[in-house]
């Protein structure tokens, strides 16, 4: 699916992973990933007409592509760099290297979010407002198109591996047999830092002078060692 392709391929060119999902949220907006997608004509040869230079392709009005670029400079500018890498106007590779391209050269603020903001919904809105510019750019409009982003980040970003349960520790416990002040040294005239409360254990680190040292120190009279 063309889904898993332009994730791989932005994702390799930003190297951010909310970034990615931030322009796929919009290309689905635009064009639903179709990079053969036109609008305001239904003719099925349209890119192979494109392709063989009989419409004027570049100045015909007619969105077209991932992003659908509309705008003469724009599109012609898609037109000739598939020209010249030898694809097809609807090569969806060749759209994805010159949306990255033209990103690069002509829409710098654009690239810098791209690929270095971690915030999706804060992406979706400048790549909507700065390279897409829709004409409906709405609270509603907005939303939509980080909503989606949201979603592709959630389908293919690394998700991080979840911490280990911790293992039973091995050595000897202390419990409170009812409130005990906890202190920062082995004896009454240190200053009580905080309390362990009846029923709570913590590891066993050391005895002294009538005192358990647990990282710090509880009166022995009040806590007991379990197993």
């Amino acid at each position: 699916m063309n889904e898993k392709v332009i994730w791989d391929c932005l994702l390799k060119k930003t190297g951010n992973e909310f970034g990615t999902a931030a322009i796929m949220g919009n290309l689905m907006a635009e064009s639903s990933l179709n990079p053969t997608c036109v609008t305001g004509i239904k003719d099925s040869d349209y890119v192979r007409k494109a392709d063989e230079g009989k419409i004027d392709f570049a100045h015909d009005g007619h969105a077209f592509g991932l992003v659908q670029w509309c705008y003469y400079a724009r599109k012609g500018g898609l037109q000739a760099y598939a020209q010249q890498t030898g694809r097809s106007v609807g090569h969806l590779q060749m759209q994805l290297e010159y949306l990255v391209k033209e990103m690069r050269e002509s829409y710098k603020s654009v690239w810098s979010a791209v690929t270095t903001s971690k915030n999706i919904r804060g992406i979706s809105d400048t790549v909507m407002l700065k390279y897409e510019k829709p004409a409906n750019t709405d609270e509603a409009a907005r939303l939509k198109r980080a909503s989606c982003a949201q979603k592709f980040y959630d389908q293919f970003a690394e998700k991080p591996e979840p911490a280990p349960a911790p293992t039973p520790s091995e050595e000897p416990m202390v419990r409170a047999k009812s409130q005990v002040n906890i202190r920062s040294g082995p004896g009454k005239n240190y200053p009580k830092i905080g309390e362990l409360k009846g029923t709570q254990t913590v590891e066993l680190i050391d005895e002294e002078k009538g005192f358990y040292k647990v990282a710090v120190y509880v009166m022995k009279d009040f806590a007991e060692v379990i197993d």
